[in-house]
């Protein structure tokens, strides 16, 4: 690429030469309304285009995502692309789930096209609930009558624990990553994760939850599909807020639901008391969030506070990596503690019985380096 050459007419080019063969019956394509996503994508670059296919004397325009790795920034240390593909894959051979998923066009490893990994997939159709400007403040959730706010909620957790309800024997052993399949394996798989992310820093808070994960464990567990990361904001809702599409699997797994649901119930907190922010009125309680996911599980929940401890502890890495990458990029300066004393730090201590995190003026510096402050 250069000056006169810029980057969405250089994927473009690339898609035009890549989609052939890839899409059905499309020996020639055209690409155009490429557009780099700047409020997506936290874990991989999010770029929506428009592939116009031409067969004989048929033509047919398709909307279409691509996801890059960010190489060298990634959040998860397995964070390769093809997990993700052979995930897709097993949702759409298997079938069993109601909600649509997307499609996978293809998935291409040759860094040398687009500087890093990529894989295409088709775009579905539908609206997320927008963490930016938050929900709970603004947005087409925030302006529904309140038990249609309610509806639109419940719909999702019941998502989750469709996706849950799968056998993961039924062609899903690829979501336990190498590992034994289950509870075990998952907390094999974060403690790996958390040596990854620490690297060579004294981080006393992270060795402490992982030793409480492997204290703790649950006896018996179930071993369920799980989504990995059931937030509002991967899900795609219809005009009539009925779930229309699943996304992001980048975190999927194989443990009990519970992780699922404890995710879900962390991110509802995060955006609100996490953030001084009320909580929108009509949204199911914690209590009612759990009784609703149990009634779509076919199961009642177990061991919550463990699993809220696993949450935790993702949210920690999370949260540590990308002020990693921040740094990495010049963005936010070397000489910080935002890596280590942050809001998502001080759940954990709260939940593994550690010393208080005490959430400096560097996190809030961060955080608002990264939503485009000064």
């Amino acid at each position: 690429m250069t000056e006169h050459d810029p980057r969405e007419q250089h994927i473009a080019r690339v898609m035009e030469a890549w989609l052939p063969g890839r899409l059905v019956d499309a020996p020639t394509v055209s690409v155009s309304d490429v557009k780099v996503v700047t409020d997506a994508g936290f874990s991989a670059e999010t770029i929506f285009l428009k592939a116009h296919r031409v067969s004989g004397d048929s033509n047919a325009d398709e909307e279409l995502v691509l996801r890059r790795q960010l190489r060298g920034h990634d959040l998860l240390h397995d964070a390769e692309l093809r997990f993700q593909a052979d995930v897709m894959e097993a949702l759409h051979r298997q079938g069993g789930l109601p909600v649509a998923t997307p499609d996978l066009v293809g998935l291409e490893e040759d860094e040398s096209l687009l500087g890093t990994p990529f894989l295409v997939m088709e775009r579905l159709p539908g609206r997320i609930v927008a963490q930016q400007p938050n929900y709970n403040k603004t947005g087409w959730l925030h302006d529904l009558p309140l038990s249609d706010r309610r509806r639109v909620w419940s719909n999702g957790i019941e998502a989750m624990a469709a996706v849950n309800r799968l056998d993961w024997r039924d062609g899903f052993d690829v979501m336990s990553r190498g590992k034994e399949p289950g509870l075990a394996g998952y907390v094999e798989w974060i403690s790996d994760w958390a040596r990854w992310a620490v690297a060579d820093r004294e981080f006393p808070l992270i060795e402490a939850a992982v030793t409480f994960l492997h204290t703790n464990m649950p006896e018996d567990p179930p071993i369920d599909v799980l989504w990995g990361d059931p937030i509002p904001a991967n899900i795609l809702y219809d005009r009539e807020g009925e779930v229309a599409g699943l996304i992001d699997w980048e975190m999927a797994a194989l443990g009990p639901g519970e992780i699922d649901l404890a995710w879900w119930m962390l991110f509802d907190d995060l955006f609100s008391s996490g953030m001084n922010v009320p909580r929108m009125e009509g949204l199911p309680s914690r209590e009612e969030t759990i009784s609703i996911y149990e009634r779509a599980l076919g199961r009642q929940v177990s061991d919550l506070p463990y699993y809220e401890a696993i949450s935790w502890l993702r949210m920690t890495l999370v949260s540590l990596r990308a002020v990693d990458r921040q740094v990495a990029l010049g963005h936010f300066r070397a000489a910080n503690n935002a890596w280590s004393n942050n809001p998502s730090s001080a759940g954990l201590a709260e939940r593994v019985g550690a010393p208080d995190v005490e959430v400096g003026p560097d996190f809030f510096e961060f955080v608002t380096k990264l939503m485009g402050g000064h």
